[in-house]
């Protein structure tokens, strides 16, 4: 039987995200879609990894979106940054409030066609940002959606080299995010930003290590070596970023990956012990209810 953990979400699939006639697209590697009040929310509403870069502008209303178990609010005039590597979730709004957004959806393997500095400029920036979502000011709105209207018409134009222009386009608008969160990380104090930047640093390292290694290691020490700090150390760093202990973290990420498995598979209660692996279905039954207050069927049948 396959077992089926957090899905995972191809740029091809995030399009069923938006209405169809809403849609611009360049093949599977790059859409923009705007007027997504009307957005299929069902799609994103369990955490889940989109294998691609992800910028969303929120042109009016809100929405809330968790981003690697943490809640985020996104109003008006603000912009999302999501990563491939992240775990995401969109909570749907009732219908007097669905947002209206512009979406920018391009897979890594699109940005490397130009310069893999794209991608490692935008994975370091989101690192040293304290959080995913910003408010756009005045002027910064203003060239968005003046990228925003340049890539539209020349998508829709008939001009030779139009498909090649918007690939230039959508490069450059990526660097131009990139601008955006440099400057913010920069209004930061000097004092603030050496002693914080290294830590947070540490802390995303720890949140990559933990999304890829949980279902086998729950271990501090695991983490720590492969950080190469002490656990003590990588603890503090942990607890004085994020204000939960490494172990709370760690615990959050396996029961996510429980709770996907309980819901969303065939697998029975061994299966999933052994997968996340426990010892035994008991100590699975007993760590789960710890966290939760409910039995694993219990939750499965809630």
């Amino acid at each position: 039987m396959e077992t089926q953990k957090l899905t995972s979400i191809s740029l091809l699939r995030a399009k069923d995200f938006i209405p169809s006639g809403d849609i611009i697209n360049i093949g599977d590697d790059f859409f923009m879609a705007e007027r997504t009040n009307e957005a299929n929310y069902d799609l994103l509403r369990h955490p889940c990894r989109i294998d691609a870069y992800v910028v969303a502008f929120c042109k009016s209303g809100s929405f809330k979106c968790h981003i690697n178990l943490k809640e985020y609010e996104i109003g008006e005039g603000m912009i999302m940054v999501n990563l491939p590597q992240n775990i995401i979730s969109v909570e749907p709004k009732e219908s007097a409030d669905k947002p209206t957004l512009t979406v920018i959806g391009v897979s890594p393997k699109f940005l490397s066609n130009f310069s893999s500095d794209i991608s490692k400029m935008l994975n370091e920036a989101m690192t040293l940002l304290d959080n995913p979502c910003m408010r756009l000011e005045e002027e910064e709105l203003y060239i968005v959606k003046e990228y925003i209207q340049l890539i539209d018409k020349y998508i829709h134009s008939d001009y030779v080299y139009a498909h090649e222009s918007v690939s230039h386009l959508i490069s450059s608008v990526f660097y131009l995010f990139g601008s955006f969160i440099n400057k913010r990380i920069m209004s930061q104090n000097d004092e603030e930003k050496s002693a914080s930047t290294r830590h947070k640093i540490v802390f995303e390292r720890f949140i990559e290590l933990v999304t890829r290694h949980h279902s086998k290691e729950r271990g501090v020490g695991f983490y720590a070596d492969k950080l190469c700090i002490t656990p003590k150390y990588l603890s503090k760093i942990v607890k004085d970023t994020s204000g939960l202990s490494a172990p709370q973290w760690i615990d959050q990420y396996v029961i996510l990956e429980a709770k996907q498995m309980l819901k969303h598979s065939d697998l029975c209660i061994k299966e999933i012990s052994e997968e996340l692996n426990f010892p035994n279905p008991s100590f699975f039954f007993k760590y789960f209810k710890k966290h939760t207050g409910l039995t694993p069927n219990q939750y499965r049948n809630s």
